[in-house]
């Protein structure tokens, strides 16, 4: 099995395949996936706009492919009409590769929002009387939201402390308290099928 992330930013590259192994292996139970380098292609609106050569570019690595975005554009509508507009290109093009897209609503930071346990364990400095959003996918700006959170001069790194969260993360937390998180693991298991 080989699975190709695609991924918005440089933090995500270290970030999704912990996550994406973690998932496989704990709400799966597939330890043999060989989860490649991701490919980083930014934004929605940049990859509506360069679809189909970056979909080509992924087939080469000759592996099912994740696509995994945050939702946070000015112009994003509806989560399940994006991923279908995405996935309809997909297939006129290769009708049968293994494609699935996930949605970060507003951005992968959301999810850490969502498991306020797991973020403490690295975001050490957020005191403990800090309330964390009952609606963490209505923040927008979430890295921004955790650097608030922690005393002034000390800010949250994307590419310092995505990954350490990510590897405390509750599952069976997010799977109830977080609709992104749980739109993944249904496109992931989607996948699974396939491979």
């Amino acid at each position: 099995m080989r699975l190709l992330p695609i991924v918005e930013g440089d933090g995500d590259k270290a970030a999704l395949p912990l996550l994406l192994r973690r998932m496989l292996a704990e709400r799966h139970g597939i330890h043999d996936c060989k989860i490649l380098k991701p490919h980083v292609r930014g934004e929605l609106p940049s990859v509506r706009k360069n679809f189909e050569n970056n979909f080509k570019a992924a087939i080469k690595e000759s592996a099912a492919i994740l696509w995994i975005l945050d939702f946070d554009c000015d112009d994003c509508q509806c989560v399940m009409k994006e991923a279908d507009a995405l996935l309809v290109r997909a297939h006129e093009i290769y009708p049968d590769w293994p494609i699935e897209i996930a949605f970060m609503v507003q951005e992968y930071e959301t999810l850490f929002l969502s498991d306020k346990t797991a973020t403490r364990s690295v975001l050490k400095s957020i005191p403990a009387d800090t309330d964390f959003p009952a609606d963490p996918e209505s923040v927008r700006g979430a890295k921004e939201w955790l650097s608030k959170a922690m005393p002034k001069g000390v800010t949250y790194k994307e590419t310092v402390h995505q990954a350490k969260i990510t590897a405390t993360l509750n599952f069976d937390h997010l799977i109830g308290h977080s609709p992104s998180f749980a739109h993944l693991d249904r496109a992931l298991a989607r996948l699974v099928e396939k491979m």
